[in-house]
């Protein structure tokens, strides 16, 4: 945790490919303290390595899966939750500046923030399908919240290529090419700035912070998120078999696919509401868990772990 001058936090991530473990979760909360002192104005998270983060330590979750360490697998992911919503409710600008890659939990971090400096060539992506899980640091929410939630707004609209958008993104394990195309996708807003030359991005995250604080930054109020219901549910599954008939999707793909499209309509609804962000936070560490049980998921960490690509079990 350093100091950038003029009250203004920068948080570094130091582990391998920047990944987000127990100990660098206890640094952005020991952040989250400190910014709370009078003395700061703000927040930068990024580092100058060679990537934003690669996402969560993926042995440390292979290793408490495979010892059936249920309790430590849902706390990790409570915690996480928790201190992102607590970074997006944060009364002072957290500003994360992203290059190179930004994936799984470091594409939740990325998205946790009030407002994303990013390089050019930024690859952001929820790649969790990868090794058999969904991503449940609020990213399926944020998700959902950033894509369909602005159409359900508009009186009869059609949330359904919206929420098929957001299915694919996650499903496939879609990664941006860009940070232009990762504004497309949903994970940069409309305000977020790109900056061409990495060499300034620290510079330029720094200066977009302070002026969200002489502009009168004030958090975006927590909301509801649009669950589709049973009908939504119901064509996702469709897709989901559709998938599997023409040879895209393996059979695990189909159990984690099927335990992505419950979170993101919502769960057993019976018909299309708002809810409150909670209610998708607390599907995803259910299906997060029941995900993490599976022998098939395991051998997909493990395989991750040993030989740096997926395994189509």
């Amino acid at each position: 945790l350093l100091d950038l001058g003029e009250g203004v936090l920068l948080l570094e991530f130091h582990s391998p490919a920047n990944s987000l473990d127990g100990e660098v979760l206890a640094m952005a909360e020991h952040a989250l303290q400190e910014l709370a002192q009078e003395r700061w104005l703000a927040l930068v998270i990024g580092n100058q390595g060679t990537h934003f983060s690669a996402g969560a330590n993926l042995f440390a979750m292979a290793v408490a899966a495979q010892q059936g360490e249920r309790d430590l697998i849902e706390q990790g992911t409570r915690t996480f939750q928790s201190l992102l919503q607590r970074m997006r409710a944060n009364p002072k600008p957290i500003v994360a500046a992203v290059h190179g890659m930004a994936l799984a939990g470091g594409a939740e971090v990325v998205m946790g923030a009030a407002r994303v400096v990013a390089a050019a060539e930024s690859y952001i992506g929820l790649v969790e399908a990868g090794v058999g899980l969904i991503p449940a640091g609020s990213g399926s929410k944020e998700l959902l919240r950033r894509v369909l939630g602005p159409v359900m707004t508009t009186p009869n609209a059609d949330g359904l290529p919206h929420l098929q958008k957001v299915f694919e993104l996650i499903a496939l394990a879609k990664v941006s090419e860009s940070a232009e195309q990762a504004r497309e996708m949903g994970f940069l807003g409309p305000a977020d700035r790109i900056v061409m030359n990495s060499e300034h991005l620290l510079a330029e995250a720094k200066r977009e912070a302070l002026a969200m604080v002489g502009a009168g930054y004030r958090p975006d109020p927590a909301g509801k998120v649009w669950a589709a219901g049973r009908d939504a549910l119901a064509n996702l599954r469709q897709m989901i078999w559709s998938m599997r008939e023409a040879g895209f999707a393996s059979d695990h793909d189909v159990v984690v696919a099927s335990r992505l499209a419950h979170v993101l309509t919502g769960g057993d609804l019976s018909r299309p509401d708002w809810v409150p962000e909670e209610h998708i936070l607390e599907l995803e560490r259910e299906a997060f868990l029941a995900l993490t049980a599976e022998p098939k998921t395991q051998a997909r960490m493990w395989h991750m772990l040993q030989h740096r690509k997926p395994l189509r079990n």
